[in-house]
Order: structure tokens, then C-alpha cells, then sequence
């Protein structure tokens, strides 16, 4: 039936309304995507395409974030390089001042001044360690274990952390000091602690000297009674007892003590004392094994050697030795310029993995970037030709609801 004679719905107007009002609608949307550039601005655009761009975009936020973390530790690594480098310029002027004290043609006050200028020199290797930090944390030394340990997120997943470990680099790590203080009042290692092993026994684990049981210092530390700094000890079955061995303690002088009857049964420890009254050289009794089937030990004597250096570093000892006391001093010196060369290949190698770690994480997010593009960014001339369809579609449908509006009035001239 035709709604032409019909006034109170005007069905053709409403047509007109909603087809505008679409059309409206529509316009907004596209009109939104220009100015910002999205085609995706919120879920109910794009459902899934939205939790995938929104995925996308932390991603690559995160992988931003960890290109500067890549940033800060390759600077991190550069601070502690630097500090290394300092430190070996100051050990290859040592070696130098060790190599000069070394030759006979000085006189004793001569190396003196050398070892003056010695003192000052390692003094400076403590003070660059303590001083080389990244903010506010040490690089060059640590006093909870033997190396600074530093973990770099590299990466926006959870597992993607670059460790490197820099070992300490103090005077005494680096072996050019030692603590050893003969007049202390507790015990402290000995410098040649390790793991021995001869015939039938092994000598495993910590062995130490008690300083509290030395007299005097360098080679004329005294250990209960034996002169000397380095000890030759010697454990060899006392025949007696099935599990006890005899010590015995030779100094470098030719002096021997020697400790009977020492049970391994029977204590945590083993006292391998020069004398009744020293605590001396202490070694673990589980330490000390026996090689057969325990019934009784070897009569095969085992030994090894115990060195006491005395405390200070390479200018005190070169300041109160002679040419040959430099000359040891020299190999500590090459021994702690290897340390050091060593740590800054070390490095080197570190931060050229973080350079290959940093443009792998670049091309990496720049391709993600890519793929969120493609899912939520806008065709802008797509969308540009879509909002001029839309505006005259807008302005027909405009003067069309007018012209539905004013319909219904033609029916006032069938009333006349």
C-alpha cells in the first residue's frame, strides 16, 4: 500500500534518516583514520588485528628500551676498560722501575727511591680500582667474591641477558701486594695454597699459616722455631700406627722439625707443626687421603712446599731487597701486566658481542615495526577518496530528508 495519503509515519523520511546517518557515521570513522593515521584506533575496528598491533607495539617498546640498555652497558664496559687501560700503563712503567732496580750497578739507596716511587705507582692501581664505577657500582673490585659479576637485559624477553664477569683488579689480585702481616694477631693464608698430589697420598683443599706463628718478615719469617720463607713438608707413614704419618718441617736454611704420630683419625685438622708450640701449617684431615684400601698407609713419603712472602708490595720488597729480590718482582709484574691484558681482550670481545647484539635488536625491531604497520596504519589516500564519496553522500542524503520531511504536506491539498 503507498504511504502517500499517510502522515503520522513517515516511513520515507525515516529511510532517509538512517541511510544519513550511516553515511555520518562512516565519514566520522574515515575522518578519524586521517587524522590519525590508524586504521585500527580501537578494538571494534579490527578485533584481532588490534591484539595483534597491541602485542607488536610492546614488543618493540621493550626491544627500544633494551637498545639502550645495549647503550649503558657497552658504556659501562668502556668505564672499566678505560680504568685497565690506566692500570696497564701503570704496570709497564713498574716493569720498567723493577727492571732498572734489578741491575747490580745501583746502590741499595738507590733502590730505595725506586721503590718509593714503586709504593706510589701500586698505591694508584688500588686507587683507579676503587674509583672505576658506573653509577655508583664498582667494575674493578668486589667484596663479596673474586670478580664483578653484571647482567645486561638485551633483549624484550625474559631470557635475553648478556652476563660478563670482570675479575678484580686491586694491587693484591693483581699479585703485586700481599697482606700477609707476620705480627698480626689472627691467622692468615699463606700465599701458596693448592692442591697437591704425590705417590700414595693427595693433599687436597686449603693449607695455611697461622701469621700469629711468625717472627719477622720475607725471608726471615720465623715459624716456631724454623728460619726461612719457604718450607718443605713431608709426610711419611709411622709405622707404629696404622692411621697416623710423621711430619716433618725443613726450612731453606737445612733446620728440620718433625711432628710424630699425627692421627688422621682423630681431628678436623692436621697440624703440621716446625715444634710443639706453633698452630703452623694447617691442612684439612679429610685432606689427606690414603690411596689404598685404608687399612694402613703408604710408606711412600709424600711432600710439598710451603712459601711465606712477606706483606707489602713490589716497593717495599724491592726497597729493602737486593738485585735478585727485584728480579722476582719482575715476574710478578709480567705476571700482573697478563692479568690485565688479558681482562681487556676479555672486554673487547664483550662489547663486540653487544655491538652485533645491538644491530641484530635494531633490524629485528625494525621489522616488527613493519608488521604493525601493515595491520593497523591507514591507506590516508584510500581513506582520502572514501571521505569524498562520503561528504556528497552526506549532502544527498541531507537535501533528501528534507524533501521526505516537507512529503506529507501535499496531502493539505486534498482537504481543500
Amino acid at each position: 500500500m503507498s504511504t502517500f495519503s499517510q502522515i503520522n509515519t513517515n516511513i520515507q523520511a525515516q529511510r532517509a534518516f538512517q541511510n544519513l546517518s550511516n553515511t555520518s557515521e562512516e565519514l566520522q570513522n574515515r575522518q578519524e583514520r586521517l587524522t590519525t593515521g590508524l586504521r585500527i584506533n580501537s578494538a571494534s575496528d579490527d578485533a584481532a588485528g588490534f591484539e595483534i598491533a597491541s602485542q607488536l607495539e610492546a614488543k618493540t617498546g621493550s626491544q627500544q628500551q633494551a637498545l639502550r640498555n645495549i647503550g649503558d652497558a657497552k658504556s659501562t664496559l668502556s668505564t672499566a676498560e678505560g680504568a685497565l687501560d690506566s692500570q696497564l700503563s701503570i704496570l709497564q712503567s713498574a716493569q720498567e722501575k723493577a727492571t732498572q732496580a734489578a741491575n747490580g750497578s745501583l746502590s741499595q739507596s738507590e733502590r730505595e727511591a725506586i721503590g718509593t716511587e714503586l709504593n706510589a705507582l701500586t698505591q694508584e692501581i688500588d686507587d683507579i680500582a676503587k674509583n672505576a664505577t658506573f653509577n655508583g657500582d664498582q667494575l674493578l673490585t668486589s667484596s663479596s667474591g673474586s670478580s664483578v659479576d653484571l647482567t645486561f637485559q638485551t633483549g624484550a624477553e625474559q631470557d635475553t641477558t648478556f652476563d660478563v664477569g670482570i675479575s678484580n683488579s686491586t694491587a693484591e689480585d693483581l699479585g703485586i701486594e700481599k697482606n700477609l702481616d707476620p705480627t698480626a694477631s689472627e691467622g692468615q693464608d699463606v700465599v701458596n695454597s693448592g692442591d697437591f698430589s704425590s705417590g700414595d697420598i693427595d693433599i687436597a683443599g686449603n693449607i695455611s699459616v697461622d701469621s700469629a706463628d711468625l717472627d719477622g718478615s720475607g725471608s726471615d719469617a720465623e715459624f716456631s722455631g724454623v728460619d726461612g720463607g719457604t718450607f718443605d713438608v713431608e709426610i711419611t707413614n709411622n709405622t707404629a700406627t696404622a692411621s697416623a704419618v710423621d711430619v716433618t718441617v725443613t726450612d731453606s736454611s737445612g733446620n728440620t722439625e718433625t711432628n710424630t704420630n699425627v692421627d688422621l683419625s682423630s681431628s678436623d685438622t692436621v697440624t703440621l707443626e716446625s715444634g710443639d708450640s706453633g698452630s703452623g701449617i694447617t691442612v684439612s684431615s679429610d685432606s689427606i687421603i690414603s690411596q689404598t684400601d685404608g687399612s694402613s698407609l703408604p710408606t711412600d713419603p709424600a711432600s710439598f712446599k710451603v712459601s711465606v712472602e712477606d706483606g707489602g708490595n713490589i716497593g717495599t720488597r724491592i726497597a729493602s731487597g737486593d738485585g735478585d729480590q727485584a728480579r722476582k718482582e719482575i715476574g710478578k709484574i709480567e705476571n700482573a701486566i697478563d692479568t690485565v691484558t688479558s681482562q681487556l681482550s676479555d672486554l673487547g670481545a664483550s662489547q663486540n658481542r653487544l655491538s652485533f647484539k645491538e644491530s641484530n635488536l635494531e633490524t629485528t625491531r625494525t621489522n616488527l615495526n613493519a608488521a604493525q604497520s601493515r595491520i593497523e596504519d591507514a591507506d590516508l589516500a584510500k581513506e582520502q577518496t572514501q571521505v569524498a564519496k562520503l561528504q556528497v553522500q552526506q549532502q544527498s542524503g541531507t537535501a533528501q530528508l528534507a524533501q521526505a520531511n516537507v512529503a506529507g504536506q501535499s496531502v493539505l491539498s486534498l482537504l481543500q
